[in-house]
């Protein structure tokens, strides 16, 4: 279905909005669970979020955010397919937190905001803090409630865990939950940290493979690269430095050794064949390669690009002793 234009969103607004009319006055100031209190408000990108009161319809826009509203105990009418597999929307590590629950899943391949649609399902609060969000499109969908998109100092895509969970956290009125649920997500990298403290000192490089052979290679402040500085890695300043100023860098297989002399190297499956890198011969001939200290591909690729609450401490239990392993090669 093709979005809809901005004049039939624009009527369809002001349908919601004569709606809205009849149901009341402004709303009452109220305690939020956990000790939020209405109204709240969220600074971004776009200037500020109005939260006025405890959201009951929440709409999630961006690819993961739906992790961090379930977390926090706020199921969402509709979320932001990431995933073709996932049917739900969501991965195994946030299933359990849907329980029966059955949330509009706005689709993977939709390459656009459907503003129609989103209008039609009543929000009163709109999360977008992983996602693309225009100024003009922030605007449009400031009229439909309250939105929420990445903070200012952050471009697309890299607003950390824990910043992007207090917000959600403050405009749900529940502070206090996202404080914790950070707080035991970075205990769940903190226990890794003493479970395996050969980490420490070792660099690692978080990579996803090129159909010619090369490689794109993450900067370690992104958040991607959390997953591997939380246990304990260190991004090499070889491969910041030839990123530059973006959260990524496709390499040519000719500029490959960048990463050849890491302790080792991470590679999320982005559907090549499995043994897309044991019949390259460029990459055979990295040192890293020649010494095994390589995964490819990832298991719960998925769930490490993910990187939010839900999603930090399922990886760490499911690959810190993978990791460990091809150490010990």
């Amino acid at each position: 279905m093709r979005p809809m234009s901005r004049a039939v969103v624009g009527a369809l607004l002001s349908c919601l909005f004569l709606v809205a009319a009849g149901c009341g006055g402004p709303a009452d100031r109220e305690s939020g669970e956990g000790g939020g209190a209405f109204p709240v408000t969220v600074p971004n990108a776009y200037g500020d979020t109005v939260v006025k009161a405890k959201p009951k319809r929440v709409v999630s826009i961006g690819y993961h955010e739906h992790d961090i509203l379930l977390a926090l105990g706020a199921r969402p009418v509709a979320l932001q397919q990431w995933i073709a597999e996932f049917d739900g929307g969501v991965g195994p590590w946030a299933e359990p937190l849907l329980g029966d629950a059955k949330p509009v899943v706005l689709p993977s391949t939709a390459t656009e905001l459907n503003m129609g649609q989103i209008a039609k399902l009543r929000p009163d609060l709109i999360v977008g803090t992983y996602r693309n969000v225009s100024e003009s499109d922030y605007e449009l969908l400031s009229k439909m409630a309250p939105t929420l998109v990445r903070p200012k100092r952050y471009t697309d895509y890299a607003v950390p865990y824990d910043v992007e969970t207090m917000m959600i956290g403050k405009a749900l009125g529940k502070e206090r939950q996202a404080k914790a649920l950070v707080a035991a997500t970075k205990r769940s990298f903190d226990d890794a940290r003493k479970a395996h403290p050969e980490f420490a000192g070792k660099t690692a490089v978080l990579a996803y493979p090129l159909e010619n052979g090369g490689l794109g290679v993450y900067r370690g402040d992104e958040p991607r690269s959390e997953f591997l500085t939380g246990l304990g890695f260190t991004v090499p300043k070889a491969v910041d430095d030839v990123v530059g100023d973006q959260i990524y860098r496709e390499l040519s297989p000719e500029r490959i050794d960048v990463v050849g002399d890491v302790d080792l190297l991470v590679i999320i499956d982005f559907g090549q064949p499995k043994d897309h890198f044991a019949r390259n011969e460029v990459f055979q001939e990295l040192d890293v390669a020649k010494r095994g200290h390589y995964v490819y591909p990832l298991p719960h690729t998925n769930a490490v690009v993910h990187n939010d609450v839900r999603s930090i401490p399922y990886c760490v239990d499911k690959l810190a002793p993978l990791l460990a392993e091809t150490l010990e090669k």
